[in-house]
């Protein structure tokens, strides 16, 4: 299991579960906003919005992979800036010429996302690095 690519459905529910977190949030939040009587075209925005920048930071993250350790912070950092800024402007030019409403709704989804994806990934990292531990406890002699 990588940490920063996602794991399978086949290497266990949990982890999976963890992994996509944030679209198991946006699916949810669909009826929650129907049941508040939110505009649903502020969740469909949110949940565009958050499905978007989670393909740039899978395809910064596949790049800064294979890169130097130099070209790797630089493309971390200007592509989580670039994704702050793109949704920041989605969001307000929404607000400005369409609907504050949707707007709002669209932002909330999307924030609920991001901050439950963040989880996810910080699960996934600690589960990795327990097992990273546990495989250099055993060495050599114990397999």
């Amino acid at each position: 299991m990588s940490v920063a690519l996602y794991p399978q459905p086949r290497e266990g529910a949990l982890p999976f579960a963890a992994a996509t977190l944030g679209f198991i949030v946006c699916v949810l939040a669909a009826p929650v906003v129907w049941a508040v009587y939110g505009p649903m075209a502020g969740w469909a925005l949110g949940t565009a919005l958050w499905t978007i920048n989670w393909i740039l930071s899978q395809v910064a993250t596949k790049y800064a992979l294979a890169s130097s350790p130099t070209t790797a912070v630089g493309v971390s950092g200007v592509s989580m800036m670039f994704r702050a800024f793109f949704v920041a402007i989605v969001v307000f030019v929404v607000a400005v010429r369409v609907s504050h409403a949707i707007a709002v709704t669209a932002a909330l989804v999307f924030l609920a996302a991001f901050t439950f994806d963040l989880m996810g990934r910080v699960f996934l990292f600690h589960m990795h690095e327990r097992a990273r531990q546990t495989a250099n406890q055993k060495g050599p002699a114990d397999s």
